[in-house]
């Protein structure tokens, strides 16, 4: 309001000084007297037109001042009052009142638990009937999660290793069990042939046996007496045997002997090859020995159990052989 006041105030002193100005001039009737009253005129109107625009533009400029500092008191009373709330996403913030319903629940695997919805006296749900409460089992069978493998592992089991055979064996039990006494036997029987190892065998292999490992040394004895078509005869019995067990077989080629005789040997050789063929055709493994026991200071002053020697060497070739069969 101050300044409008010292507005119209400057304008006044203006036209006051104006009439001085026109009061001034002398007076003439010509037309140039005329003109000159006329452009004084025009511009006094123009000065005043430029003030009034001036004027307006200063008033303009103050009341939108006074108007923003108004606002910014506003905002900061109410900022005082209001909380601070922090968008989700975009979603709108306005919360809808939904009335609350009442859930019946239901346990729909009670008939598995209990019975035939006959005899444990369970209605349909879709019916309308009451549900009768469930007992706590059908509960903890209702929340059960979906059997999809068991998060723990379980050890591998490990096979069970089964070597059977005459009394070559003797004395290899420490070097075939060492690396699992548990899961691994070594059953030597002396004297033992063909025949025997057959009559032996359901005691060996049990029916929880997964897929053991079958290892047999088993023909030295039987070559002492019986021909060959006795033995290869004897050999076919084992294996029926053997089939019925589901294991993994493998025969260890005879040992040769010294200082039995020539018929001995040349049987031992037969016995060797046929053996060698039949494990092929039936599916079995053959170990073949070769030469290494026809080496000096192997063979017993007996000619056929083993040296200290011969033993180290053959309980670690049948060891490794155990070992390359599991892995």
């Amino acid at each position: 309001m101050r300044q409008r006041t010292a507005g119209r105030e400057s304008k006044v002193s203006r036209l006051r000084h104006l009439n001085v100005v026109l009061s001034s001039m002398p007076g003439t009737d010509g037309f140039q007297g005329l003109e000159k009253r006329v452009s004084t005129l025009r511009s006094i109107r123009e000065n005043e037109l430029f003030l009034d625009r001036r004027q307006d533009r200063l008033q303009r400029a103050q009341c939108s001042e006074d108007s923003e500092q108004a606002t910014q008191r506003g905002q900061k009373a109410s900022e005082d009052n209001w909380w601070h709330v922090t968008s989700r996403r975009g979603k709108s913030t306005r919360q809808v009142h939904v009335p609350e319903m009442p859930i019946q629940m239901s346990n729909r695997f009670h008939v598995l638990s209990t019975g035939t919805s006959a005899e444990s006296g369970v209605n349909d749900t879709s019916e309308g009937t009451e549900q009768k409460e469930t007992p706590p089992i059908g509960r903890h069978e209702m929340h059960r999660p979906r059997d999809r493998g068991s998060t723990t592992t379980t050890p591998k089991r490990r096979r069970r290793v089964v070597v059977v055979g005459d009394s070559l064996l003797r004395g290899t039990e420490s070097s075939i069990c060492r690396p699992d006494q548990e899961n691994r036997e070594v059953c030597c029987l002396p004297g033992a042939r063909i025949r025997d190892v057959t009559e032996r065998l359901p005691r060996l292999i049990k029916p929880s046996d997964r897929y053991p490992f079958l290892l047999l040394h088993v023909g030295t004895n039987d070559t002492a007496k019986n021909d060959l078509e006795r033995i290869t005869a004897d050999y076919v019995a084992l294996g029926r045997r053997i089939k019925e067990s589901e294991a993994q077989v493998v025969f260890s080629s005879i040992l040769p002997v010294a200082g039995k005789g020539r018929g001995r040997d040349c049987r031992i050789v037969e016995v060797t090859e046929w053996l060698r063929r039949w494990c092929r055709r039936e599916g079995f493994g053959f170990f073949d020995h070769g030469m290494v026991f026809q080496e000096e200071g192997v063979l017993g002053r007996d000619g056929l159990h083993l040296t200290k020697r011969g033993k180290s060497i053959f309980g670690s070739r049948l060891a490794n052989l155990v070992r390359r069969a599991l892995n």
